[in-house]
């Protein structure tokens, strides 16, 4: 008979392995939730898809761009609260470093798509 487990882990890599068995949540602790991804090299972005987790609660968030990590441009965000999934910013241009704020909704995660 086969043996079956269930392993929750919660770290920031995970929104990038494509795995419906990981995610990133922010600590609960956490009043002003973001995550921040670094692209290692300039990139033109063209688009983002967040997977938040509980997407038919609805979210809102921002998501900012940066060439070094310390100063930072907003890019896209959603002020109004949606439920859907996945949640789309178009447009971001160039950038090394991308920070997503989670305004409003469950701050977790389930996947985040970066394209060029």
């Amino acid at each position: 008979m086969k043996k079956y487990t269930r392993t929750h882990t919660y770290q920031a890599a995970h929104v990038g392995n494509e795995s419906n068995g990981t995610r990133w949540m922010a600590a609960v602790t956490d009043s002003s939730p973001y995550i921040t991804v670094d692209l290692k090299e300039m990139r033109n972005v063209g688009e983002c898809q967040f997977y938040f987790t509980k997407p038919t609660e609805g979210h809102t968030w921002r998501l900012e761009k940066s060439v070094d990590g310390k100063h930072w441009q907003v890019c896209a965000e959603e002020k109004k609260l949606q439920a859907r999934s996945p949640h789309v910013a178009v447009g971001i241009g160039e950038a090394r470093y991308l920070r997503l704020h989670i305004l409003r909704g469950d701050a977790g995660l389930w996947e985040w798509k970066i394209y060029e």
